[in-house]
């Protein structure tokens, strides 16, 4: 619940302090006095939008803090915030503290932690709910109906919910995994095509070691075979062949060697150079001889310096692809073959997660039926309630419906031959519609126009759900407007039911509202050194019967209205 509220340098507020109790609040005083103000600070609370113009003249900033304390079963519907922030306290005490400053830097605190306003704005939709301004009404938010339906159901809905939840969990998990598996067998698929290519591609080339180093060289040599043997021929001729004008160099050593073996008996110096001439006679002749093998083994082979060129060409493109070298290439050959033996594509996971998928697909399917079925039942009964309800707040003649609507979803649950849209509350999308007046169309009830039905509407449906409500602490700002004495008894009737399980804090002009309190404040606006003050106080004994006589008869109270409140008060 609301346990206190301190407000600072709000509109007239200077400084206020208001502590709250269980059971029924109410807030009374003349109109204009600024009961709204105080509704406005709580709005700030709950991540409502602030202007700067809120703060009080001659300030730079307001400030507003509540205190809450929250039962064990409270906190749990802000449970699945926890990881957020740390919210609430091993008392189960709650501090939200909002700052709004002139200068534009505003900022938001729970529990001393600095937060954002989105997060506020959640947990303050679990804290309170405020009827009278369209901000702060969780029943005016369509996604949540569905939950109120399911809270009015018996303990089968309930085990229907938490079966389904976990149920939903685990289908949406193996499905993103057997999304996953698909794609990384898909890509499996691709990458052992490609590494297979490349793997044949280099087998196919039956490489070598250094077999480009040998082609080249025999590429050489075919491209240049003409020069060769010409120039093979022309050394041929000179050192061994010749002509009578030009002897040949192996003619000419042998006219020395013959020539110094005239003189050699002269000299053993000239011997020995004979010696050695003979022996360059010899080398000579095995020099012709490898040149005239050489010479006979080189081709003008067109076709095949043309076979080179092609095994070269597709060395190098393979070089250009899979290494400089082919020591490189083989050695990346090794590597994706590795890669290819360790690649897993089996199907069996895949089979396995489709067929739990399948049977979960199945458990869901009878799952959601069910709820269905079930919500069908519980919201025939809460339109007739509902309507009973408002039928007492005088709005006769009022319809109200639970729209219960399925939508398709190629990514959904399939269920006989439609593929539904599902969440872990089941395929349903329930919303509240309502027709005040007779001849109007059934809309929804955020489209409301009345602030006074909207009150009426929220007041209905807060009196059936009261045992089931999980929201602390309600508000009804000015619930009464408009309404007479007869509808102002079954109103205060209804505020007080409703109190007996939750906090209710309540603005009202009606008497008898205000006389069925536990705690009664009245707000009223006072002058001070030229400046306008507003201060709130909590009325008992005497002061709380003046009060309400003058509910009762404006400011023309006597004797009359001071015991007929005290009658008031009696009886309540």
């Amino acid at each position: 619940m609301l346990f206190q509220l301190n407000i600072k340098n709000i509109a007239l507020i200077k400084e206020l302090n208001i502590e709250f109790d269980q059971g029924l609040n109410v807030l009374t005083g003349e109109t204009g006095a600024g009961k709204s103000i105080i509704i406005e600070a709580i709005n700030l609370i709950l991540g409502s939008s602030a202007h700067s113009d809120l703060i009080r003249s001659g300030e730079d900033s307001l400030v507003v803090e509540a205190l809450f304390h929250l039962s064990p079963v409270e906190k749990i519907p802000i449970n699945h915030l926890q990881s957020a922030i740390k919210l609430v306290d091993e008392q189960g005490y709650l501090i939200i503290r909002r700052e709004i400053n002139r200068s534009g830097r505003n900022k938001c605190w729970i529990n001393q932690n600095l937060t954002n306003l989105s997060l506020l704005q959640e947990v303050g939709n679990y804290l309170i709910d405020l009827h009278g301004q369209h901000s702060h009404q969780y029943l005016l938010d369509s996604s949540r109906h569905i939950d109120i339906i399911d809270s009015l159901g018996e303990e089968k809905v309930h085990a229907y919910r938490k079966e389904l939840f976990n149920g939903y969990k685990s289908w949406r998990e193996k499905k993103k995994k057997l999304t996953h598996l698909v794609q990384e067998r898909q890509g499996n698929l691709k990458r052992i095509g490609f590494l297979k290519f490349q793997l044949e591609e280099i087998d196919k080339a039956s490489l070598q070691k250094d077999e480009d180093k040998i082609l080249e060289e025999e590429e050489r040599v075919l491209r240049n075979a003409e020069k060769i043997i010409e120039r093979m021929g022309k050394a041929v001729y000179i050192l061994y062949e010749g002509v009578m004008e030009h002897p040949s160099l192996r003619d000419s050593l042998n006219e020395i060697v013959k020539s110094f073996g005239e003189i050699s008996s002269l000299d053993h110096k000239i011997e020995e150079m004979r010696e050695k001439l003979k022996e360059i006679k010899l080398q000579l002749d095995d020099l012709v001889y490898e040149m005239e093998n050489y010479k006979d083994k080189i081709e003008l082979n067109t076709q095949r310096l043309k076979e080179v060129e092609e095994r070269l060409n597709l060395i190098n493109n393979l070089k250009n692809k899979y290494g400089d070298s082919i020591e490189e290439i083989l050695k990346y050959r090794e590597t994706i073959y590795q890669e290819l033996k360790s690649i897993d594509y089996s199907e069996e996971e895949i089979e396995i997660l489709r067929v739990e998928i399948n049977e979960l697909t199945r458990q869901i399917s009878e799952i959601c039926l069910e709820l269905s079925l079930e919500r069908k039942k519980i919201s025939q009964k809460l339109e007739e309630k509902v309507v009973q309800e408002l039928d007492d707040l005088n709005m006769k003649k009022c319809s109200f419906k639970v729209n219960i609507q399925q939508a398709t979803d190629p990514e959904g649950i399939k269920i006989d031959d439609t593929y539904y849209r599902i969440s872990s509350k089941g395929i349903d999308q329930i919303e509240f519609l309502i027709s005040p007046n007779p001849g109007e169309q059934l809309k929804p009830l955020s489209r409301i126009i009345s602030g006074g039905e909207v009150s009426r509407v929220m007041l209905a449906l807060k009196s059936i759900l009261a045992q089931v409500d999980q929201v602390p602490t309600l508000i009804f700002d000015e619930i009464d407007s408009g309404v007479g004495a007869r509808l102002g008894e079954v109103i205060a009737q209804k505020l007080k039911n409703i109190s007996q399980n939750r906090q209710v804090i309540c603005v009202t002009h009606l008497p008898q509202i205000a006389c069925r309190a536990k705690k009664h404040f009245y707000v009223e606006k006072y002058s001070k050194n030229n400046q306008t003050h507003l201060s709130i106080g909590e009325l008992s004994g005497e002061n709380r019967v003046q009060e309400i006589a003058r509910m009762l008869d404006g400011n023309q109270i006597n004797n009359i209205s001071l015991r007929h409140a005290q009658e008031m008060l009696e009886r309540e």
